[in-house]
């Protein structure tokens, strides 16, 4: 589900097929900012990108993800990797693809994958190519992490795809490089555009608490942050931790996962 990632969904998009993934599901969700039209034009170049419409605004992304991954399930999928346009996915050593289904090979139990979910910033100004964009990373994981799920009519993630709704057994093995913020600009529409969505839901005080907490500053200070987090340092108030140890990488360019905490 995306709604206005115009400028980094296509690298995702071709990142993920690029992973032997066999199919993508990308519903757009009211976005204003070419994302849409950008969907449904690779959509038509290539016939494994298929295009759903979101016109609900609240946010209601538990369920709305859960709908997709049983959509997946009854398409045929043996796995759904359940992605956010700002995610980009790896295993390691082989392709997302190659993992998953090795592992079903291995274990025809296998329920959900988890995978480790390592936050990223963009150390020079947003770029042409993000292929080869070089990148500040934490290469402490953040927690919770995300997952993959096995297919199932009855399947489903919880909100924010960090824990999956599925019976069998558990494995890891799956990473992602979470280009979270990427320019001022984009910080301050992510919090603001992710508070109001919110805030249509009634929500209790344990949802989206960075959203919220973002939304209350402005400009002058979103400017203040974006630095502070370009230069590796954490930003607490948007969730971003940065425990290091901080790695200067370009994952955009790696056939699979290749960040190492140690050197």
């Amino acid at each position: 589900m995306v709604r206005d990632e115009a400028d980094i969904l296509e690298a995702t998009l071709t990142h993920l097929l690029t992973q032997d993934v066999d199919h993508l599901l990308v519903a757009d969700n009211g976005s204003v900012d070419g994302t849409l039209e950008l969907v449904e034009a690779m959509s038509l170049r290539d016939s494994r990108i298929h295009v759903a419409y979101d016109r609900e605004p609240a946010y209601y992304q538990g369920e709305k993800m859960s709908l997709l991954v049983r959509a997946a399930s009854r398409a045929g999928a043996d796995w759904v990797v359940p992605f956010d346009a700002d995610e980009f996915w790896f295993a390691g050593g082989e392709s997302v693809g190659s993992y998953l289904r090795g592992l079903s090979r291995q274990d025809r139990n296998a329920g959900i994958v988890s995978a480790a979910f390592h936050h990223m910033i963009p150390v020079s100004d947003p770029p042409h190519d993000w292929s080869t964009t070089e990148f500040i990373m934490d290469s402490t994981p953040a927690v919770p992490g995300k997952v993959a799920v096995r297919g199932h009519p009855l399947a489903g993630v919880h909100v924010g795809n960090h824990f999956g709704m599925r019976v069998g057994s558990r494995h890891s093995g799956l990473y992602i490089a979470h280009a979270m913020f990427r320019s001022p600009e984009q910080v301050a529409r992510k919090v603001r555009q992710g508070t109001a969505a919110v805030m249509l839901t009634d929500p209790g005080d344990e949802i989206a608490p960075y959203w919220r907490a973002g939304s209350g500053l402005d400009d002058a200070a979103i400017a203040t942050v974006w630095q502070r987090m370009r230069a590796g340092l954490p930003e607490p108030a948007l969730g971003l931790a940065a425990v290091g140890p901080m790695r200067r990488v370009a994952p955009l360019g790696w056939d699979a996962w290749a960040l190492s905490r140690s050197h």
